[in-house]
């Protein structure tokens, strides 16, 4: 195991999020949930710490945003944007194992996926 995949902490997984929204939350896609998460991202020794709602949620097979559907892949399973503190947009994506991370749209075609993030309440 990798020094990278001892430091991924266990936390809300976007398919618990995803499955814990009221329907007129899902209606909503686009603005921010009622619920604030803390995000910490796990890209240094130091994790930094920052909240946000979430504005959409689903499945990549479920016709994802374009600058996501590079990731549909046996790989990922589901994504989440969330509006933060700052009103910046971060998108995360969930491995098959549950697991999140950061994911980088540089181009249609193009998704990085450079860091863990574990999702609290």
């Amino acid at each position: 195991m990798s020094e990278r995949d001892d430091q991924h902490e266990s936390g809300l997984s976007l398919s618990d999020i995803d499955s814990k929204r009221s329907p007129d939350e899902k209606q909503r896609d686009g603005k921010s949930g009622e619920k604030v998460y803390q995000l910490k991202f796990l890209k240094s020794q130091e994790p930094t710490i920052d909240e946000g709602k979430v504005t959409e949620i689903g499945s990549l097979d479920d016709s994802p945003p374009v600058d996501l559907q590079a990731l549909n892949t046996d790989t990922y399973t589901h994504y989440g944007i969330f509006r933060m503190k700052d009103r910046s947009t971060t998108m995360i994506v969930q491995d098959r194992f549950g697991e999140t991370y950061k994911a980088l749209s540089l181009g249609k075609d193009t998704v990085k996926v450079p860091y863990p993030v574990s999702i609290e309440i």
